[in-house]
């Protein structure tokens, strides 16, 4: 009786563990800069550029902020305030570090260091394209079993249906298996 019970529990957490790998991890935290954090990047203006350009952000995502609070802040801001480093059309003004900002819908966001114009025109600012988030800026989605690249919604619906499929039979691979010990 007990056997049977612990392969039941067996089953039960095989079942739940495969069903949860075909779930995708959608939710990414960016440390703004790395270890650099956000401070003025006195050597290249192009710093947090450099840093956004191989990282894909998606709605559900955070970006942390790392400063100290009183030396720098982060205003979310327009696209012509990013250009200028302007303060005319500040959406959010963020001034205790460390800022966490929550990426919560798809699209370009802007952000900048406003306590001086001198900090945002060396380069303490930061562009970035959010997506849905089911798909990554680079069309691709998630999948069972690594990426799966999309490309019609015909496509999508086999990937779906693929992975469905996939995501029934590994807990009953694992339940045969299970039996046969």
């Amino acid at each position: 009786m007990a056997k049977l019970q612990r392969r039941l529990c067996l089953i039960l957490f095989a079942t739940i563990g495969c069903f949860l790998s075909g779930l995708q991890v959608r939710a990414m935290t960016h440390i703004v800069g790395g270890s650099y954090g956000w401070r003025f990047p006195s050597a290249n203006i192009s710093f947090y550029q450099d840093w956004a350009r191989p990282r894909n952000f998606t709605a559900g995502d955070k970006l942390v902020f790392l400063y100290t609070t009183g030396m720098h802040n982060v205003l979310e801001v327009k696209k012509e305030d990013y250009d200028d480093c302007t303060q005319k059309n500040v959406i959010k003004t963020y001034t205790n570090g460390p800022t966490i900002f929550e990426l919560t819908k798809p699209g370009d966001h802007f952000f900048i260091c406003g306590l001086s114009n001198q900090f945002c025109n060396g380069g303490q600012k930061l562009s970035i394209r959010v997506m849905n988030g089911d798909t990554s800026s680079d069309g691709t989605t998630g999948g069972l079993f690594g990426i799966i690249t999309k490309s019609s919604s015909a496509d999508q619906l086999i990937h779906s249906r693929l992975g469905m499929v996939l995501g029934l039979l590994l807990p009953l691979i694992i339940i045969i298996i299970m039996l046969l010990i």
